[in-house]
C-alpha cells in the first residue's frame, strides 16, 4: 500500500510529496550524525528499533488518514526535531566546533521542513474556508 491509499482529503498530492522529499534529508542527517558519532569513538544506534527507543521524539504511527491530521502530526514531529537540535547546538557550542556546525547544518533543515509543512496547513485551511 502506497501513501495515496492511506492519506485522504484535498491536497493530499502535496501532503504526501513534502515529508518524501524531506525523508531524504532525514536520511542525510542520519548518515551525518553516524560518521560523527564514530569520530568521536562511539558507536551508532545499528538497529531502527533501538534507534526508535532512544529517540527523544519517538514515533507516532498515523492514524487518521486526513489530510489536515497528516500535517498536524508531521509538523509536532518537525517542532520535536528542532527542540531536540537546538538543546544539541546549546550543548556543543564552544566546546566542539565539528559537532556545532553538523548540529547548526541539520536545525536549518528542520526548520525549514517545518515551514514548508506548515505553509501546507495553511493553504488547507484557507482551502476548506472558501
Amino acid at each position: 500500500m502506497d501513501n495515496g491509499e492511506v492519506i485522504k482529503g484535498p491536497m493530499k498530492e502535496a501532503v504526501i510529496a513534502e515529508p518524501l522529499q524531506h525523508a531524504a534529508d532525514e536520511l542525510r542527517h542520519a548518515a551525518m550524525v553516524a560518521r560523527r558519532i564514530i569520530q568521536l569513538g562511539g558507536t551508532p544506534v545499528p538497529e531502527p528499533k533501538k534507534g526508535y527507543d532512544k529517540a527523544s521524539c519517538g514515533y507516532e504511527a498515523p492514524d487518521d488518514p486526513l489530510v489536515g491530521a497528516i500535517l498536524n502530526q508531521n509538523i509536532k514531529g518537525e517542532r520535536c526535531a528542532i527542540g531536540f537540535y537546538k538543546r544539541l547546538l546549546d550543548a556543543t557550542q564552544g566546546k566542539d566546533p565539528v559537532t556545532y556546525n553538523m548540529v547548526l547544518q541539520i536545525l536549518q533543515d528542520e526548520v525549514a521542513h517545518e515551514e514548508d509543512l506548515q505553509a501546507l496547513s495553511e493553504d488547507l485551511e484557507f482551502m476548506l474556508k472558501k
